[in-house]
């Protein structure tokens, strides 16, 4: 297998760190591309027609938003690659949190509580609780000395890695709305209408069992991500993932099939055709990783290791001269 790559190394830690930075990226980008509708339409996206300074003001907002973002996204991967660069990661999210902190007791000065305040809420959580305990965590193991593997990973398992990657962030992305919501409608009673970025929710027991589901189905797509990156790293346990993912792979077809079958060829919703597809690719990939060699069995036929770590104390010395006429 000549494709045959070694990962850069991370801990557990900057492989979590990695995920969330992805994630960061993705709705920085969403919110810039927010900012920019809201400025190029001219109000016509709900603000009021004509008054270019409260367009101006809220996209610049949005604008600023989606920069700090993207900042901290990339300040997140750099962190992720080399934990020696974690400083200023860890100083951008305490700052954030210490400006939450003071809006907040800001906020309870007038006389409002803003903590459940949906976008105080997932500042807080974000910075506060996820990227703060993350930097934390980078800096605290690269002080110790704490270094992560390297795996040989075959075109495979890259593009296995790569895709349950996705997963990840669909779970991570799924769960944190669902927490949100659920958080801010139990500041709310029972039957209260409430509207949320636009949508309008009724405060009831099946709301909740909906979010619930949601938040059970955020679980299942972290597990299914990490037994896929976990399979990605080690040929050798791609198994659970396989059986995960042609499970999910037959009920996706069932889906399809009963839709074509109740509502004709074009019956299916973009979203299931497109999770049947990106399961058959995952059930595919895991497939050829579980027929190929293993690591030892690669390394040795490529002269590599299998993973990186410190040489045994009695490894042979190398011969500088064997390695040039390689």
């Amino acid at each position: 297998m000549e494709d045959l790559k070694p990962s850069i190394p991370r801990t557990p830690a900057q492989a979590v760190l990695r995920i969330v930075s992805i994630f960061m990226a993705l709705m920085g980008a969403l919110v810039l591309l927010g900012g920019v509708v809201v400025l190029a339409t001219d109000g016509e996206v709900g603000l009021a027609s004509g008054d270019l300074w409260a367009i101006a003001t809220f996209g610049v907002i949005i604008l600023v938003v989606a920069g700090l973002l993207i900042l901290t996204a990339a300040l997140g991967l750099v962190a992720s690659n080399n934990s020696a660069r974690v400083g200023p990661y860890r100083f951008l999210c305490y700052l954030v949190g210490l400006v939450v902190l003071v809006a907040i007791v800001w906020g309870w000065g007038l006389g409002t509580f803003i903590l459940f305040n949906p976008i105080v809420l997932t500042t807080t959580i974000v910075y506060v609780l996820i990227c703060s305990s993350l930097a934390d965590r980078v800096k605290e193991e690269h002080d110790k000395g704490v270094t992560g593997e390297t795996f040989l990973r075959s075109r495979h398992q890259r593009v296995l890695h790569l895709l349950s990657d996705v997963i990840i962030l669909k779970g991570v992305l799924t769960a944190a709305v669902a927490g949100v919501l659920i958080a801010a409608l139990l500041v709310y009673g029972e039957g209260q209408r409430v509207e949320i970025s636009g949508v309008s929710i009724t405060v009831t027991g099946a709301a909740f069992a909906i979010l619930a589901i949601s938040a059970v189905a955020a679980a299942i797509d972290l597990l299914v991500g990490c037994l896929g990156i976990w399979g990605s790293n080690r040929p050798e346990k791609i198994r659970p993932f396989l059986v995960l993912s042609s499970i999910a792979l037959a009920i996706d077809a069932v889906q399809v099939a009963l839709s074509v079958y109740r509502h004709g060829l074009f019956g299916p919703s973009f979203d299931l055709v497109f999770d049947l597809l990106f399961m058959m690719g995952c059930t595919y990939l895991a497939f050829r990783i579980m027929g190929q060699p293993l690591p030892d069995e690669l390394a040795a036929a490529h002269g590599h290791a299998a993973a990186a770590g410190p040489a045994p104390a009695d490894a042979p010395a190398r011969d500088p001269q064997k390695e040039g006429d390689r």
